[in-house]
Protein backbone atom coordinates (compact mmCIF):
# COMPACT_ATOMS: atom_id res chain seq x y z
CA UNK A 1 0.00 0.00 0.00
CA UNK A 2 1.07 3.86 -0.91
CA UNK A 3 2.46 5.38 2.02
CA UNK A 4 -0.21 8.10 3.02
CA UNK A 5 -2.32 7.10 0.11
CA UNK A 6 -5.78 7.95 0.49
CA UNK A 7 -8.88 6.09 -0.76
CA UNK A 8 -11.83 7.76 -2.71
CA UNK A 9 -15.39 6.38 -2.19
CA UNK A 10 -18.27 7.42 -4.61
CA UNK A 11 -21.94 7.45 -4.29
CA UNK A 12 -23.50 8.00 -8.21
CA UNK A 13 -27.35 8.64 -7.36
CA UNK A 14 -30.05 9.43 -9.81
CA UNK A 15 -29.88 13.16 -8.82
CA UNK A 16 -26.49 13.74 -7.42
CA UNK A 17 -22.67 12.10 -7.05
CA UNK A 18 -20.75 12.33 -3.63
CA UNK A 19 -17.19 11.60 -3.38
CA UNK A 20 -14.92 11.50 -0.58
CA UNK A 21 -11.62 11.54 -0.27
CA UNK A 22 -10.24 9.28 3.29
CA UNK A 23 -7.14 7.91 4.61
CA UNK A 24 -6.70 4.42 5.94
CA UNK A 25 -6.94 5.95 9.26
CA UNK A 26 -10.22 6.86 9.09
CA UNK A 27 -9.63 10.75 8.44
CA UNK A 28 -11.91 12.33 5.62
CA UNK A 29 -10.12 14.95 3.77
CA UNK A 30 -11.72 15.57 0.94
CA UNK A 31 -15.65 15.92 -0.54
CA UNK A 32 -16.88 16.52 -3.83
CA UNK A 33 -20.34 16.74 -5.38
CA UNK A 34 -21.49 16.77 -8.47
CA UNK A 35 -24.93 15.62 -10.79
CA UNK A 36 -26.63 12.30 -11.84
CA UNK A 37 -24.33 9.42 -11.91
CA UNK A 38 -27.07 6.47 -12.95
CA UNK A 39 -25.23 5.29 -16.27
CA UNK A 40 -29.14 3.78 -17.72
CA UNK A 41 -31.27 6.28 -16.57
CA UNK A 42 -28.94 9.66 -17.71
CA UNK A 43 -27.01 10.26 -20.57
CA UNK A 44 -23.68 8.93 -20.46
CA UNK A 45 -21.70 12.34 -21.23
CA UNK A 46 -23.87 13.84 -18.10
CA UNK A 47 -22.26 10.76 -16.10
CA UNK A 48 -19.13 10.88 -17.23
CA UNK A 49 -18.79 14.59 -16.53
CA UNK A 50 -20.32 13.90 -13.09
CA UNK A 51 -17.97 10.88 -12.11
CA UNK A 52 -15.12 12.95 -13.12
CA UNK A 53 -16.27 16.09 -11.46
CA UNK A 54 -17.02 14.62 -7.76
CA UNK A 55 -13.48 12.66 -7.95
CA UNK A 56 -11.81 15.66 -9.07
CA UNK A 57 -13.19 18.10 -6.65
CA UNK A 58 -12.90 15.42 -3.28
CA UNK A 59 -9.19 15.02 -4.72
CA UNK A 60 -8.27 18.31 -5.15
CA UNK A 61 -10.08 19.74 -1.54
CA UNK A 62 -7.35 17.41 -0.22
CA UNK A 63 -4.54 18.97 -1.93
CA UNK A 64 -4.07 15.68 -3.45
CA UNK A 65 -3.00 14.63 -7.08
CA UNK A 66 -4.26 11.29 -8.92
CA UNK A 67 -0.51 9.65 -8.01
CA UNK A 68 -1.90 9.59 -3.79
CA UNK A 69 -4.25 7.41 -4.42
CA UNK A 70 -5.21 3.89 -3.62
CA UNK A 71 -8.42 2.72 -5.28
CA UNK A 72 -11.83 4.85 -6.05
CA UNK A 73 -14.21 2.80 -4.78
CA UNK A 74 -18.02 3.19 -4.16
CA UNK A 75 -21.09 3.16 -5.77
CA UNK A 76 -23.42 3.93 -8.80
CA UNK A 77 -27.08 3.28 -9.15
CA UNK A 78 -27.55 1.42 -12.29
CA UNK A 79 -25.12 -1.27 -10.96
CA UNK A 80 -26.89 -4.59 -9.72
CA UNK A 81 -26.18 -6.30 -6.53
CA UNK A 82 -23.84 -8.54 -8.40
CA UNK A 83 -22.11 -5.93 -10.09
CA UNK A 84 -23.97 -6.06 -13.25
CA UNK A 85 -23.25 -3.04 -15.26
CA UNK A 86 -19.94 -2.24 -12.89
CA UNK A 87 -17.10 -2.68 -16.07
CA UNK A 88 -18.76 -0.01 -17.71
CA UNK A 89 -18.51 2.83 -14.98
CA UNK A 90 -15.37 1.67 -14.27
CA UNK A 91 -14.00 1.93 -17.73
CA UNK A 92 -15.77 5.49 -17.76
CA UNK A 93 -14.11 6.94 -14.65
CA UNK A 94 -10.61 4.34 -16.09
CA UNK A 95 -10.31 6.41 -19.16
CA UNK A 96 -9.27 9.74 -16.77
CA UNK A 97 -7.74 8.34 -13.37
CA UNK A 98 -5.57 5.84 -15.67
CA UNK A 99 -3.35 4.93 -12.94
CA UNK A 100 -5.90 4.54 -10.05
CA UNK A 101 -7.84 0.68 -9.67
CA UNK A 102 -11.36 1.50 -10.19
CA UNK A 103 -14.05 -1.41 -8.24
CA UNK A 104 -17.36 -0.32 -7.90
CA UNK A 105 -20.60 -1.97 -6.66
CA UNK A 106 -24.43 -1.51 -7.13
CA UNK A 107 -25.61 1.58 -4.93
CA UNK A 108 -28.19 -1.07 -3.13
CA UNK A 109 -24.77 -2.87 -1.87
CA UNK A 110 -22.91 0.47 -0.42
CA UNK A 111 -26.20 1.36 1.21
CA UNK A 112 -26.00 -2.19 3.18
CA UNK A 113 -22.79 -1.86 4.07
CA UNK A 114 -22.82 1.85 5.16
CA UNK A 115 -26.01 1.30 7.08
CA UNK A 116 -25.50 -2.31 8.70
CA UNK A 117 -23.26 -1.63 12.42
CA UNK A 118 -19.40 -1.70 11.54
CA UNK A 119 -19.54 -5.25 13.57
CA UNK A 120 -22.51 -6.63 11.54
CA UNK A 121 -22.31 -8.33 7.95
CA UNK A 122 -26.24 -9.79 8.07
CA UNK A 123 -29.90 -7.93 7.30
CA UNK A 124 -31.37 -6.01 5.13
CA UNK A 125 -31.56 -2.56 4.05
CA UNK A 126 -34.23 -0.16 2.15
CA UNK A 127 -32.79 2.22 -0.28
CA UNK A 128 -35.31 4.31 -1.28
CA UNK A 129 -33.42 8.07 -2.88
CA UNK A 130 -34.73 9.27 -6.64
CA UNK A 131 -35.36 5.22 -7.20
CA UNK A 132 -35.49 2.44 -4.72
CA UNK A 133 -34.25 -0.89 -4.26
CA UNK A 134 -33.83 -3.38 -0.77
CA UNK A 135 -31.02 -5.63 -0.54
CA UNK A 136 -30.27 -7.85 2.14
CA UNK A 137 -27.52 -10.30 3.30
CA UNK A 138 -27.76 -13.23 5.69
CA UNK A 139 -24.59 -14.97 7.79
CA UNK A 140 -23.89 -16.86 5.07
CA UNK A 141 -23.04 -14.36 2.37
CA UNK A 142 -26.01 -15.02 0.09
CA UNK A 143 -27.45 -11.66 -1.11
CA UNK A 144 -30.59 -10.85 -2.65
CA UNK A 145 -32.10 -7.95 -3.86
CA UNK A 146 -36.01 -7.05 -4.84
CA UNK A 147 -36.53 -3.91 -6.43
CA UNK A 148 -34.52 -1.52 -8.52
CA UNK A 149 -36.47 -1.72 -11.60
CA UNK A 150 -36.53 1.41 -12.83
CA UNK A 151 -39.20 4.74 -12.69
CA UNK A 152 -41.37 3.14 -15.63
CA UNK A 153 -41.56 -0.47 -14.06
CA UNK A 154 -41.30 -0.10 -10.43
CA UNK A 155 -39.03 2.12 -7.84
CA UNK A 156 -42.13 2.05 -5.37
CA UNK A 157 -41.49 3.98 -2.56
CA UNK A 158 -38.55 5.98 -4.40
CA UNK A 159 -38.85 9.69 -4.51
CA UNK A 160 -40.33 9.64 -7.89
CA UNK A 161 -42.74 7.53 -6.87
CA UNK A 162 -44.47 9.57 -3.73
CA UNK A 163 -44.04 13.00 -6.37
CA UNK A 164 -46.04 10.73 -9.03
CA UNK A 165 -48.31 9.48 -6.88
CA UNK A 166 -48.89 12.90 -4.78
CA UNK A 167 -49.77 14.10 -8.23
CA UNK A 168 -51.88 11.89 -9.53
CA UNK A 169 -54.32 12.39 -6.20
CA UNK A 170 -53.79 16.01 -6.24
CA UNK A 171 -54.95 16.30 -10.37
CA UNK A 172 -57.84 14.02 -9.07
CA UNK A 173 -58.97 16.11 -6.42
CA UNK A 174 -58.66 19.19 -8.42
CA UNK A 175 -60.76 17.88 -11.25
CA UNK A 176 -63.22 16.87 -8.34
CA UNK A 177 -62.39 12.98 -9.06
CA UNK A 178 -60.77 12.81 -5.67
CA UNK A 179 -61.17 13.82 -2.26
CA UNK A 180 -59.85 17.50 -1.26
CA UNK A 181 -56.18 17.80 -0.55
CA UNK A 182 -53.41 20.60 0.12
CA UNK A 183 -51.33 18.98 -2.21
CA UNK A 184 -53.39 20.90 -5.18
CA UNK A 185 -51.69 24.12 -3.72
CA UNK A 186 -48.40 22.48 -2.64
CA UNK A 187 -47.16 21.48 -6.22
CA UNK A 188 -48.01 24.77 -7.68
CA UNK A 189 -46.24 26.69 -5.39
CA UNK A 190 -43.24 23.88 -5.64
CA UNK A 191 -43.17 24.08 -9.37
CA UNK A 192 -43.72 28.07 -9.71
CA UNK A 193 -47.20 27.99 -11.31
CA UNK A 194 -50.65 29.55 -10.51
CA UNK A 195 -52.65 26.62 -10.06
CA UNK A 196 -52.91 22.50 -10.01
CA UNK A 197 -54.02 22.40 -14.16
CA UNK A 198 -50.66 24.50 -15.29
CA UNK A 199 -48.53 21.82 -13.15
CA UNK A 200 -48.44 19.81 -15.82
CA UNK A 201 -46.65 22.38 -18.17
CA UNK A 202 -43.41 22.40 -16.28
CA UNK A 203 -43.86 18.53 -15.70
CA UNK A 204 -44.22 17.96 -20.09
CA UNK A 205 -42.95 21.25 -21.35
CA UNK A 206 -40.29 22.30 -19.11
CA UNK A 207 -41.92 25.77 -19.02
CA UNK A 208 -43.29 27.81 -16.20
CA UNK A 209 -46.45 29.67 -17.65
CA UNK A 210 -49.09 31.33 -15.58
CA UNK A 211 -52.87 31.31 -16.07
CA UNK A 212 -52.60 35.07 -18.00
CA UNK A 213 -50.03 33.73 -20.32
CA UNK A 214 -52.21 30.21 -21.06
CA UNK A 215 -55.21 32.47 -21.98
CA UNK A 216 -53.73 34.84 -24.29
CA UNK A 217 -51.82 32.16 -26.01
CA UNK A 218 -48.84 34.54 -25.23
CA UNK A 219 -46.87 32.02 -25.34
CA UNK A 220 -43.75 30.64 -27.54
CA UNK A 221 -43.51 26.97 -26.38
CA UNK A 222 -43.16 24.26 -28.89
CA UNK A 223 -46.47 21.69 -27.60
CA UNK A 224 -44.86 18.86 -29.84
CA UNK A 225 -41.88 18.90 -27.80
CA UNK A 226 -42.36 16.21 -25.11
CA UNK A 227 -39.19 15.40 -24.60
CA UNK A 228 -38.15 18.84 -23.20
CA UNK A 229 -40.29 18.32 -20.30
CA UNK A 230 -38.77 17.86 -16.44
CA UNK A 231 -36.13 15.03 -16.13
CA UNK A 232 -36.81 12.01 -13.83
CA UNK A 233 -35.15 13.90 -11.25
CA UNK A 234 -36.15 17.24 -10.83
CA UNK A 235 -39.97 15.45 -10.80
CA UNK A 236 -38.41 13.46 -8.01
CA UNK A 237 -37.92 16.47 -5.77
CA UNK A 238 -41.33 17.14 -5.26
CA UNK A 239 -41.97 14.31 -2.93
CA UNK A 240 -40.16 16.80 -0.19
CA UNK A 241 -43.99 18.55 -1.25
CA UNK A 242 -46.09 15.47 -0.02
CA UNK A 243 -43.62 14.83 2.95
CA UNK A 244 -44.41 18.35 4.16
CA UNK A 245 -48.30 18.22 3.40
CA UNK A 246 -47.98 14.92 5.64
CA UNK A 247 -46.57 16.29 8.64
CA UNK A 248 -49.00 19.09 8.29
CA UNK A 249 -52.12 16.61 8.94
CA UNK A 250 -52.80 16.48 5.12
CA UNK A 251 -55.00 12.77 5.03
CA UNK A 252 -53.98 12.27 1.13
CA UNK A 253 -50.25 13.08 1.39
CA UNK A 254 -50.32 11.04 4.91
CA UNK A 255 -51.85 8.08 2.70
CA UNK A 256 -49.49 8.65 -0.06
CA UNK A 257 -46.18 8.34 2.10
CA UNK A 258 -47.84 5.59 3.85
CA UNK A 259 -48.43 3.72 0.36
CA UNK A 260 -44.41 4.21 0.03
CA UNK A 261 -43.20 3.30 3.62
CA UNK A 262 -45.31 0.08 2.85
CA UNK A 263 -43.67 -1.04 -0.77
CA UNK A 264 -40.41 -0.26 0.83
CA UNK A 265 -40.89 -2.95 3.78
CA UNK A 266 -42.71 -5.30 1.80
CA UNK A 267 -39.55 -5.40 0.03
CA UNK A 268 -37.55 -6.03 3.22
CA UNK A 269 -39.87 -8.62 4.40
CA UNK A 270 -39.37 -10.55 1.02
CA UNK A 271 -35.55 -9.93 1.12
CA UNK A 272 -35.10 -11.64 4.65
CA UNK A 273 -38.05 -14.42 4.09
CA UNK A 274 -35.90 -15.18 0.81
CA UNK A 275 -32.63 -15.42 2.55
CA UNK A 276 -34.11 -17.15 5.78
CA UNK A 277 -32.99 -14.61 8.38
CA UNK A 278 -34.52 -15.62 11.60
CA UNK A 279 -37.47 -13.54 12.92
CA UNK A 280 -34.78 -12.99 16.46
CA UNK A 281 -32.42 -11.51 14.40
CA UNK A 282 -33.59 -9.50 11.91
CA UNK A 283 -31.71 -5.82 11.70
CA UNK A 284 -33.17 -4.00 9.32
CA UNK A 285 -31.89 -0.42 8.09
CA UNK A 286 -32.12 2.61 5.58
CA UNK A 287 -30.96 5.03 3.38
CA UNK A 288 -31.78 7.28 0.77
CA UNK A 289 -33.56 10.15 0.92
CA UNK A 290 -37.09 9.31 1.21
CA UNK A 291 -35.91 8.73 4.59
CA UNK A 292 -34.85 11.88 5.56
CA UNK A 293 -38.71 13.18 5.93
CA UNK A 294 -38.52 11.24 8.87
CA UNK A 295 -41.26 9.66 11.23
CA UNK A 296 -43.59 10.70 8.56
CA UNK A 297 -41.92 7.76 6.47
CA UNK A 298 -40.26 5.60 8.67
CA UNK A 299 -43.15 4.99 11.15
CA UNK A 300 -45.51 3.46 8.88
CA UNK A 301 -42.47 1.59 7.32
CA UNK A 302 -41.01 0.17 10.44
CA UNK A 303 -44.67 -0.82 11.85
CA UNK A 304 -45.32 -2.87 9.00
CA UNK A 305 -42.21 -5.26 9.05
CA UNK A 306 -42.71 -5.88 12.85
CA UNK A 307 -46.28 -7.60 11.84
CA UNK A 308 -44.38 -9.71 10.18
CA UNK A 309 -40.89 -9.96 12.14
CA UNK A 310 -42.19 -8.70 15.49
CA UNK A 311 -38.59 -8.76 17.28
CA UNK A 312 -36.54 -7.33 14.26
CA UNK A 313 -34.57 -4.24 14.91
CA UNK A 314 -35.00 -1.23 12.85
CA UNK A 315 -32.06 1.37 13.51
CA UNK A 316 -30.68 4.09 12.04
CA UNK A 317 -28.35 3.57 9.29
CA UNK A 318 -24.65 3.66 11.17
CA UNK A 319 -23.14 5.41 7.85
CA UNK A 320 -24.49 7.26 4.48
CA UNK A 321 -24.01 5.16 1.50
CA UNK A 322 -20.65 6.96 0.21
CA UNK A 323 -19.59 5.10 3.93
CA UNK A 324 -20.21 1.80 2.58
CA UNK A 325 -18.51 2.86 -0.33
CA UNK A 326 -15.47 3.41 2.09
CA UNK A 327 -16.06 -0.16 3.73
CA UNK A 328 -16.27 -2.11 0.42
CA UNK A 329 -12.78 -0.23 -0.07
CA UNK A 330 -11.11 -0.79 3.06
CA UNK A 331 -12.34 -4.97 3.32
CA UNK A 332 -10.66 -5.12 -0.85
CA UNK A 333 -7.67 -3.05 0.76
CA UNK A 334 -7.22 -5.62 3.50
CA UNK A 335 -7.40 -2.60 6.38
CA UNK A 336 -9.01 -2.98 8.79
CA UNK A 337 -12.62 -1.23 9.17
CA UNK A 338 -13.65 -1.76 12.61
CA UNK A 339 -10.90 0.33 13.89
CA UNK A 340 -11.96 3.21 11.85
CA UNK A 341 -15.64 3.13 11.48
CA UNK A 342 -16.43 5.70 14.46
CA UNK A 343 -13.85 8.18 12.93
CA UNK A 344 -15.56 7.90 9.59
CA UNK A 345 -18.78 8.58 10.83
CA UNK A 346 -18.01 11.51 13.02
CA UNK A 347 -15.81 13.20 9.79
CA UNK A 348 -18.45 12.39 7.77
CA UNK A 349 -21.35 13.92 9.39
CA UNK A 350 -18.80 17.02 10.57
CA UNK A 351 -18.31 17.51 7.01
CA UNK A 352 -22.15 17.51 6.14
CA UNK A 353 -22.21 14.25 4.32
CA UNK A 354 -25.34 12.11 4.63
Amino acid sequence: MKSGGVIISIDGGGTKTTAVAVTGEGKVVGVGMSGPGNHVLSPIEVVRESLREAVTLAVKSAGLVESDLLIICGDTAGIGHQREGAQYVEAILSEVFTDTEVYLVGDMVAGFYGAVPKDRRSGVVATAGTGSSIYGLNEGGEGFQVGGWGHIIGDEGSAYDIAVSGMRAASKAFDGRGRPTSLTSAFPKYFGVDDMFLVQIPIYLGEIMTREEIDKGDTDVEYSSVSSGLSREKIAGAAVAVAEEAKKGDKVAIEVMKGAAEELALGVVTVAKKLSISKDDLVVSYAGSVFNAGKIILEPFSNYILKDYPEAKVIEPFLPTVGGGIRVAFTRLGIDFASAADRIKEELKARGVA
